[in-house]
């Protein structure tokens, strides 16, 4: 589903009903959704959805869209001092604003994105839920302000410039997607996960309604704490499933603890097997189907499961790089939509899936990585400074075995989030040996990690770990993983929930304190406590993997992915373009050849979308 809109200043450029039309045609993906409008003299709103629903209303004050997936309407129709409750959710919504202004957005429990034009003062409203599940990005000037849920629809009301933002494309070269609140595209940005924006008479103000706070309760006990939490998961699983019926619900199950812990849950709160969905792949390295297997044993669930290879993957691409309006270069997409469509076959309608729980509990290897650095911090400032720092920066660094005493050394010396980065590609490669001449940054000015910097340093966090968590939060859940399971499941036909993301459980993952979520160095230790008589213990044990997927591999190694990178990126045009350089692309293809790992391919990967997304998108140009 998706919304669009424009707001124009008294007395301005008029809105046509034929522009929005325009705009929310280019956010329809599949031919069974249909399209709603609603205007008025200065605002047209529309909305396209899968099936005609409640996503917009107007009355004498307002006009409203949504897009929204609400599970707690009872409790905010209890809410209403009015005496008659919409039964149109935009209405309820639109009602709520009208007795509690912005301070309604604190009340709903579920995902949304809403545009409220408030006729009285002339003002218009936009809000995204607390992890922007469901997005909107923006285009704001003196004279009017055009909205969408994704920038294809305000680039087609033909009132902005389709031009690149250089500094986005930087950004996702180090992150792998663009992150909030820039786009790819000069003069659009996102509006910010648990924010909402007002447009009144040309001047735009953002503010925050809700965000992750770490309080860390020092003073209940591990058992007390481990029970809470698996009551909080309980009720976040009921809270997303108890309006499907069984026939139309299924779970996303990779085999790990977060997507097990899911069906576990919903078998207990439907008292019945449930339907889960797995993806393999031809590669066995990557194959974690035997952790799934475990817990279907488990759990009795009715399981499907598809194997996937670098044939479905060369033949789902071109799909992949229209569906993102921004390059997108999280590969796992690929199997995360066969995998809902494997699931739409057999007649699922909403997938519970088990994103969320490795940034707020703490299951992420980076985070044991970083203890084993900050253990070297511990030691008495003199000692580091006065005498080991200066022995170990005579050690050579490419010395065999005494060498990774000086790398190890020198990394933890790396504050965060800097060592934290250090993997990305442009804290791993010099920026001067891979940015092209049409690019910021190549010459070592300015912050490269700006981003991840502000919402490290921004955390309402006293430890080094909860300033990860809330990072990552941000950045590996908000800016990469959501868009990637939320946008495959709108192209599968599917609506996926996230159950570790309702609010209060969010919240609650806050009040955990920070060693009982790494303890020593066992990951998500509490959760695994409170999940120990629900879990098997070899799905305990196992270590994280997910719906990962061998691209790296299969760009090196199989004819047609390695075909198609070749020719895309030893293309004349990719580099005339300014963003990467020609002998840096020479240098990732001749590593690839002489590395044993994924990592080369992985790094080629990212450019092949960037380059593939600009033909797409820029060009016009068949993906």
């Amino acid at each position: 589903m998706a919304i669009c809109g424009i707001a124009v200043k008294s007395h301005e450029r008029l809105v046509h009903q034929h522009t929005v039309k325009g705009m929310v045609s280019s956010l329809v993906l599949r031919a069974d959704w249909s399209q709603d409008f609603i205007d008025s003299p200065e605002a047209s709103f529309a909305a396209a959805t899968p099936q005609r629903s409640s996503s917009v209303w107007n009355s004498e004050a307002l006009i409203v869209v949504c897009d929204a997936d609400i599970n707690n309407r009872n409790e905010l129709r209890a809410q209403l001092k009015s005496a008659v409750a919409p039964n149109n959710l935009a209405g309820l919504l639109g009602q709520l604003y009208v007795e509690q202004g912005s301070g309604f957005l604190s009340l709903i429990r579920g995902v949304f994105s809403i545009a409220i034009w408030d006729q009285r003062s002339k003002t218009l409203l936009l809000a995204v839920d607390r992890f922007g599940v469901h997005p909107l990005c923006y285009s704001a000037c003196a004279s009017e302000i055009i909205f969408a849920s994704h920038a294809r629809g305000i680039l087609a009301s033909g009132r902005v410039t389709k031009e690149v933002n250089p500094s986005a494309i930087v950004a996702y070269l180090n992150y792998t997607a663009v992150p909030a609140p820039f786009s790819a595209y000069k003069g659009i940005q996102k509006l910010p996960p648990g924010s909402f924006l007002t447009w009144h008479e040309g001047t735009t103000r953002i503010a925050q309604y809700w965000d992750m706070e770490y309080t860390e309760d020092s003073n209940s006990s591990e058992q007390t704490l481990a029970r809470e939490l698996l009551e909080r998961m309980e009720q976040a699983v009921f809270q997303n499933s108890y309006d499907v019926s069984l026939s139309e619900l299924g779970c996303f199950l990779s085999g790990g603890t977060d997507s097990s812990s899911v069906v576990g849950l919903l078998t207990k709160v439907k008292k019945s097997a449930v339907h889960t969905f797995s993806i393999g792949f031809t590669e066995e390295r990557f194959n974690e189907l035997e952790y799934a297997h475990i817990a279907t044993n488990q759990f009795g669930s009715v399981h499907a499961e598809s194997r996937v290879g670098p044939e479905d993957a060369f033949r789902i691409l071109p799909r992949i790089v229209d569906l993102y309006d921004e390059p997108f270069a999280n590969s796992s997409v690929i199997p995360t939509y066969f995998c809902q469509v494997l699931a739409a076959e057999r007649g699922r309608k909403v997938m519970l899936a088990g994103d969320g729980g490795d940034e707020l509990f703490g299951g992420n290897e980076h985070y044991r990585t970083d203890r084993v650095y900050q253990l070297y911090q511990r030691l008495p400032k003199p000692l580091r400074r006065g005498l080991i720092d200066p022995l170990v920066s005579c050690i050579p660094a490419n010395a065999p075995a005494i060498g990774k005493v000086r790398r190890y050394v020198q990394t933890s010396n790396t504050p965060n989030p800097d060592r934290y980065s250090r993997w990305m590609t442009l804290q791993y490669f010099p920026p001067e040996k891979i940015l092209g001449p049409g690019t910021p940054f190549r010459n070592g000015h300015g912050d490269l990690l700006a981003v991840s910097r502000g919402h490290y340093q921004s955390a309402r966090a006293q430890t080094e770990l909860n300033r990860l968590l809330y990072l990552d939060v941000k950045m590996v859940l908000g800016d990469n993983d959501l868009p990637k399971v939320v946008r495959a499941s709108e192209l599968a036909g599917i609506t996926v929930r996230f159950p570790f993301l309702d609010h209060p459980l969010a919240e609650f993952s806050g009040r955990i304190p920070s060693n009982l979520k790494l303890k020593g160095s066992q990951s998500r230790y509490l959760f695994k406590k409170a999940t120990e008589n629900l879990l098997p213990k070899a799905i305990l044990e196992k270590k994280k993997h997910g719906f990962g997927l061998p691209m790296g591999m299969w760009l090196k190694n199989d004819p047609k992915i390695r075909g198609l990178a070749e020719d895309v990126l030893r293309d004349p045009r990719s580099c005339q373009r300014g963003f990467v350089r020609k002998d840096f692309i020479q240098h990732l293809f001749q590593s690839m050849d002489q590395d044993n790992t994924t990592f080369y391919g992985d790094v080629l990967y990212s450019f092949l979308m960037l380059e593939l997304w600009y033909r797409k998108h820029m060009d016009g140009q068949p993906a």
